[in-house]
């Protein structure tokens, strides 16, 4: 009898698909990231285009996978944005299309609420060098510290607060999103 249940488990176990990271322009996405000691999943990844240019992989992790955008700005847990670049970016660049894509997406109220976040946001982009193929930036939310910037390997900036996260959030997820499919991508629906 125990012979016949570990033959079906067996069988059972070679039906399921094996467990892997995905991977986009040669880029590897790990299925689980950890932010803030919690484990965080995949919710989806695509290309960032622009002119035709493939210029970065982008990825969201949520503790719970939604294709609503709400659903991940009400989560107060830990949440990270990763960015794996293809091409050059200088900094500025990098910068001002973060920043295009936040006033993009907020109403002028929204905006003055995270003026202070957006300025300091903004500076990290004076520190930074610029920015090559296969070089990565993390946006985290830690509910403990706020938004967490990632560039390079080095930590760039901790901004308090959890409104600010979630306009950086509408870049990609916003009604104004920096690219219809690569929303639809990190929401998982692609």
């Amino acid at each position: 009898m125990k012979y016949v249940f570990a033959v079906a488990l067996l069988a059972l176990a070679a039906m399921l698909p094996p467990t892997r990271a995905a991977e986009l322009e040669g880029v590897k996405i790990p299925d689980q990231v950890s932010v803030a000691g919690q484990s965080l999943s995949l919710n989806g990844a695509g290309v960032r285009s622009r002119f035709g240019f493939k210029v970065y992989v982008g990825g969201l992790y949520v503790q719970k996978k939604t294709q609503n955008p709400a659903d991940i700005y009400a989560s107060k847990g830990a949440k990270r944005v990763h960015l794996t670049l293809l091409r050059d970016l200088t900094a500025k660049d990098l910068g001002e299309a973060f920043l295009k894509g936040i006033r993009d997406n907020l109403t002028p109220e929204e905006l003055q609420k995270v003026s202070t976040q957006i300025v300091q946001f903004g500076q990290i982009f004076a520190t930074i060098p610029s920015a090559k193929p296969g070089d990565v930036v993390t946006v985290d939310f830690n509910p403990s510290r706020g938004t967490v910037v990632t560039a390079m390997g080095k930590e760039q900036a901790t901004i308090p607060g959890d409104e600010f996260y979630d306009a950086l959030l509408k870049i990609w997820l916003g009604n104004k999103p920096v690219q219809a499919d690569l929303k639809d991508a990190m929401l998982g629906k692609k």
